[in-house]
């Protein structure tokens, strides 16, 4: 099975690089990302779109699915980390921020998500796409922050220490809008399965 990540278009808060709400929908130019990047996945025989709820992944998923044919699915399980309503609209690398991501390390923050809580989500995004069939080809869109840790713990759910962690956060950016990662995945039966790969050339 192939499986092909996808970042979300650009919206107006990653210009400023501000955490956003579930309802940001993408700018001009995130659109258009979506369009060049379905094109390009157009080539490909793909047989699956499957998208985070959030309304800036599936508007991307939608102009994808315009290229190719295909209607895409949802999966909660692929949103973007769950902040508290107090983080939007402030900066990525704000005083707020760190304090907040020091807490859902450590499993203390109050709403929102922990640490904890994201890697039984990827656990569980995982093995949704697990079940689709061997030979499918599949698109799955999501956001920086859950690709990012899908890339980690996809065969080793163990946690990251502290200093891991603060450097995933404090690179983020450079995971760009509509920008792919490549997974082949063969069920074994030990052992992971997932291998990163760069054979389709789509970046």
């Amino acid at each position: 099975m192939k499986v092909i990540f996808v970042r979300h278009g650009q919206t107006a808060e990653n210009l400023a690089h501000r955490h956003q709400p579930d309802h940001t929908p993408l700018t001009l130019i995130g659109r258009q990302q979506a369009v060049a990047v379905g094109e390009k996945l157009a080539q490909l025989p793909v047989t699956h779109i499957v998208s985070s709820s959030l309304v800036r992944a599936l508007q991307t998923a939608s102009l994808i699915a315009d290229q190719i044919n295909l209607t895409p699915s949802i999966d909660p399980y692929l949103v973007e980390i769950k902040r508290p309503r107090s983080l939007v609209g402030y900066k990525h690398h704000s005083i707020r921020s760190l304090f907040f991501y020091l807490r859902w390390y450590f499993g203390l923050v109050r709403t929102g998500e922990t640490y904890r809580d994201l890697r039984f989500r990827i656990a569980a995004a995982k093995a949704n796409i697990e079940q689709l069939p061997p030979d499918a080809v599949v698109v799955v869109v999501s956001h920086s922050v859950f690709i990012k840790m899908f890339l980690i713990h996809v065969c080793f759910n163990r946690a990251m220490n502290p200093f891991q962690a603060m450097m995933v956060f404090m690179t983020l950016s450079k995971l760009k809008n509509t920008e792919t990662v490549e997974f082949t995945y063969t069920p074994i039966k030990k052992g992971c399965g997932w291998v990163q790969t760069n054979d389709l050339n789509l970046l």
